[in-house]
């Protein structure tokens, strides 16, 4: 039986609303660099659809940031721009904290 069950809001709250806040930019950081990658390679939503197999309305939608791309298809992004996938995630400019 639980008996410290605290119903309120967790101590940790602000370390979630920092991790949705990250989440939220690096989505939209991924789909900015991918309509970059496109206009970059001259190609047309379309055209991308038809490479990837996939609709022109995703690909709309992987480029305004309402949805993510999975790890497979942004790996074919990169294969259709050009990049390998260390140059993409360079292009995103994260920084990390080194922890020793």
């Amino acid at each position: 039986m639980v008996t410290n069950f605290n119903w309120g809001p967790s101590g940790d709250l602000k370390k979630v609303l920092r991790d949705l806040s990250f989440r939220y930019w690096l989505q939209k950081k991924v789909a900015h660099e991918l309509k970059v990658g496109r206009k970059e390679a001259h190609l047309t939503q379309v055209q991308v659809a038809d490479a990837l197999n996939i609709c022109q309305s995703a690909v709309s939608k992987y480029e305004a940031g309402k949805v993510s791309p999975d790890l497979t298809l942004l790996l074919s992004f990169c294969y259709l721009y050009g990049w390998t996938f260390e140059e993409f995630l360079l292009r995103l400019n994260i920084r990390t904290k080194r922890r020793f």
